[in-house]
This record gives structure tokens, C-alpha cells and sequence, in this order.
């Protein structure tokens, strides 16, 4: 029995010349002059392989490929592709639609018979196989509705792919994304709390879940639950252990009803790219539903998956343009713009700061003894004891040098003398060891504060550093606070 080609060509002249030189090769072939067409006959006609002209109206050769290859019960049926273009672009798009083979339509007969041959041989279709497809036809499934239903779906799917990536243009503004986020969620998934979280490189930075409760009033100890519930699924994640987590509720729409907290319906997903959480998002609602089988919702998990990175990606960029490379800790730039913010601050809601300069004792002769990769374990080695020393809320930078600093907001210089002197005592008391060689460290500190008597925060950082000056005069390995008189 031959074999049966479906034949897609929407020029007269060209489809009747490859149907007839088909024919003269021994071949079944039936006809179409677009990919709406052809998907119809192809329930009908079930053919042992299709071979489609690639630029026809209606539903070009690529998409009629989608629509065949999309199918369990029809991905079987092999598909060869036409065209006059060459470029490699027009190869690419034809594997990447599921075709076989890809040839070009100046081939004669002869050469196009045997990549039919040898692909029906690659790809044989059977019987069995074949009356499925014939017994999808007869169905009240018909090969129409079914079109019609992919067809659906593909501009659905554009649709829904092109509302989240027009979300690219707040990657810079938080809130506005968040609120854009909220908007577009709310129009095609059922929830009556939602929620949002953006991981951040910045290990200080506040994991901050943001709520959408649809405009309506709730418990207070139901977002404290909602805060839980969340966090302690983002925690199986070492970037969230021992975070500071903080809820800040968006407010979408002005209903006010209240909402209890009986829901019988929850999804919490972690979204993760390269083994790092970048986010989260969540789901509570009243009524049940099965989320997971939301007919979008491996699109939707793709498409937030995607500005999820672009906004974590964005972060990380913004973040290491500030960041010290050898330590992990805010560069001079920054904590000269922190220094001046914080100061400003302070003036405006007259509240107190404390401000210190590390120096570590001797450095160059560390340097000069064990080399300078020995200097930079040292270096990087106390910044992490800065970071175990101090609050979340406390800024760490590397000033220059061996110098590292300290800005302590709400923080009195008799409150910041605990923690300046564990971290001293905390860099005395380790070994440092790199190599196998040890080393004994030790660093001297100059603390101050922002009183009364300093006009600006140049004035204020001169007198840190008088007081590092000091604690190096005096012996080292010491702190040394100014003395505002």
C-alpha cells in the first residue's frame, strides 16, 4: 500500500506540480492550500506524513506544524517542510516547531521523494495509531472545534505572555510593579489574599511580603499567619534563614468587607533560577480550588518566573555597583552617601547616630610577612566578623585600604560602644588561618557620634578618624571614643 501525503501549498501551479510528480513516485496524496485546511483533512485524510509550503495565509507551515506536533494523539505523524528561503533563522524555526526535515522547495521530485522515504522509515506511523486519528474525526471533537480551541489557546497564550513582559518597564520602581502585578493577577486568578515577595542579593535588605486582600478589611492575626505560613516555605531556602521578614499591604480597590480567616484553598511558590530563591508568590482563597490545574498556570509560573529574574538580575546589578569586591561590604562611594543621608536625617527628626572607623593593627607588616593573599583572607575574614557583630539594620562598608566602617542609626555612642568592642574583642580572640599558616589579629577603632557641636558630616567622620588616630597612640588593639569637649 503506498504511502499517504497530505500536500500543503497555497500556489495552484506549485501544488499541482508536486502532487503530480508525488503521484508519479507512487505516492497517496491529498491536498490543501492552507494550514486551516490541511489541519481539517489531516483528521480525515490521516496521512503517513505531511509536507507543507512554510509562507501560506491563514496558518503558515510552522504554526500547522505546532498544531500537529502540540497533540499527543497526533505528534506522531512526521512533518517535512518547504521553502524558498534559505537562512539558517528559517531551519531553526522549523526544528523548533517540531519538523523532521527541512528542505528547500527548488529540490526536484526525485530528491524530494527519497527525504520522504527516509523519514517515513525514521518515523513510521501505525496502523493503530493512524485509526486514533481517524476515530478523532468522527468524534463530536471535530477537527474544527479543535482547531478552533488551539487556535484559542495560541492567542491566549500571546495574549497572556505579552501582559506580563509589558511589566519589564517598572523593574525599577518596586512598588509600581508590584501594584501592576497585583492588577493583572487579580483579572484571571480567583484569590481573596495574594501575595508577592522579591528576593534580594543584599543579605541586609528587609524580605518584605507585599498583600493584596483586594481592597478588603481582615484579622490582624491573619496576616501574622498568611507572614508565617509563607516565610517558613521561602526558609526551606538558606538565602531567607534567620531573615527579618516585614508585611506591607497594598490596597487595590475599595470594598471594605471583612474577611475571615477560614480559607480552604491555598498555593505558596518559591521561584527559583540557578539553585538561588529570587521570590514568591501565594494564593489564599475561601472557595476551593485546585490552583494547579489552572489552565495557564505553567504559563503564568514561566512568565512571573521570568520578571522575577529580570528583577532580581536588576537588583544584583544595582547592588554590586555599591559593593566592595574583595570584602562584601558597601564601598567608600556609598558610605559617603549614606554618611551625608543619615546625617541629613538625623537633623530633620533631631534623632542620634553613632559612627566608628576600624583600622586593623599592623597590616602592612601582615602583608609583607604571609603576602598579600594572606592581607586579603584577613580582610575579608574581619568583615565577616563586622557582619555577625552588628544589627541588620547597621551599615558595614569598606572605607579604603585596611580601614573598614560602621554607621549605627538610633544608635547613642553609649549604645554603640557593645557591639564596637565585640567586634574587637571577636577579632582578637580569632585564629586566623590561611594555608595552613596562623596568625594572631588585632584592630583599634575610633568611635563617635553625631552631637550637637558638628556642622556637617565631614566634621563628624574627622573626628572618628581623630579618635581611630588615638586608639593607634595609645597602644592599639583598643577602642577610643571622641571626647566632645
Amino acid at each position: 500500500m503506498s504511502a499517504k501525503i497530505l500536500l500543503v501549498e497555497d500556489s495552484e501551479t506549485q501544488l499541482k506540480f508536486l502532487q503530480e510528480g508525488l503521484v508519479g513516485c507512487g505516492y497517496t496524496v491529498e491536498t490543501a492550500q492552507n494550514g486551516a485546511e490541511a489541519y481539517k483533512k489531516f483528521f480525515e485524510f490521516v496521512p503517513d506524513i505531511v509536507v507543507s509550503d512554510i509562507m501560506m495565509p491563514v496558518i503558515d507551515g510552522y504554526q500547522l506544524c505546532r498544531l500537529i506536533k502540540s497533540k499527543e494523539e497526533t505528534k506522531k505523524v512526521p512533518v517535512i517542510l518547504l521553502t524558498v528561503l534559505e537562512r539558517k533563522i528559517d531551519g531553526f524555526w522549523g526544528k523548533k516547531a517540531g519538523a523532521q526535515l527541512f528542505l528547500s522547495k527548488s529540490i526536484d521530485i526525485k530528491e524530494l521523494s527519497l527525504g520522504i522515504n527516509s523519514t517515513l522509515r525514521r518515523y513510521p506511523v501505525t496502523d493503530e495509531y493512524k485509526a486514533n486519528i481517524a476515530g478523532m474525526a468522527k468524534g463530536e471533537n471535530t477537527a474544527q472545534s479543535q482547531l478552533n480551541t488551539i487556535l484559542n489557546d495560541l492567542l491566549m497564550k500571546s495574549v497572556f505572555s505579552n501582559e506580563f513582559r509589558n511589566l519589564s518597564d517598572f523593574m525599577n520602581y518596586e512598588r509600581i510593579l508590584v501594584e501592576k502585578m497585583f492588577s493583572l493577577l487579580s483579572s484571571f486568578v480567583e484569590y481573596n489574599v495574594a501575595g508577592i515577595f522579591f528576593s534580594s542579593p543584599d543579605d541586609f535588605a528587609d524580605k518584605i511580603l507585599y498583600i493584596d486582600t483586594l481592597g478588603r478589611n481582615f484579622p490582624k492575626n491573619l496576616l501574622t499567619d498568611i507572614q508565617y505560613d509563607f516565610f517558613r516555605k521561602m526558609e526551606e531556602f538558606k538565602d531567607c534563614k534567620g531573615s527579618k521578614f516585614e508585611v506591607v499591604r497594598m490596597l487595590l480597590g475599595r470594598e471594605m468587607d471583612y474577611i475571615f480567616s477560614d480559607f480552604k484553598s491555598k498555593i505558596i511558590i518559591p521561584l527559583v533560577f540557578d539553585k538561588k530563591l529570587i521570590g514568591g508568590i501565594c494564593f489564599y482563597s475561601r472557595a476551593e480550588i485546585d490552583y494547579a490545574s489552572f489552565g495557564y498556570f505553567d504559563i503564568m509560573i514561566s512568565e512571573l518566573l521570568t520578571i522575577f529574574k529580570m528583577k532580581y538580575q536588576y537588583t544584583e546589578k544595582e547592588f554590586m555597583s555599591v559593593l566592595d569586591g574583595l570584602t562584601g561590604l558597601y564601598n567608600r562611594r556609598q558610605f559617603e552617601i549614606s554618611l551625608e543621608q543619615e546625617y541629613n536625617r538625623s537633623k530633620r527628626h533631631t534623632s542620634e547616630f553613632s559612627l566608628a572607623i576600624l583600622d586593623i593593627d599592623f597590616f602592612k607588616k601582615v602583608n609583607d610577612t604571609y603576602g598579600h593573599q594572606y592581607g586579603d583572607y584577613v580582610l575579608k575574614t574581619v568583615a565577616e566578623l563586622m557582619k555577625s557583630s552588628f544589627r541588620k539594620t547597621d551599615l558595614l562598608y569598606r572605607y579604603g585600604g585596611e580601614e573598614l566602617v560602621m554607621i549605627m542609626p538610633e544608635t547613642n555612642i553609649e549604645g554603640a560602644i557593645i557591639p564596637v568592642q565585640r567586634l574587637r574583642r571577636a577579632v582578637e580572640e580569632y585564629e586566623f588561618n590561611y594555608n595552613g599558616v596562623k596568625a594572631k589579629v588585632t584592630a583599634s577603632i575610633g568611635l563617635t557620634m553625631n552631637f550637637q557641636s558638628f556642622n556637617t558630616a565631614a566634621e563628624m567622620l574627622k573626628s572618628a578618624d581623630e579618635a581611630l588616630y588615638k586608639a593607634k597612640e595609645e597602644g592599639r588593639n583598643r577602642v577610643i571614643l571622641h571626647d566632645e569637649q
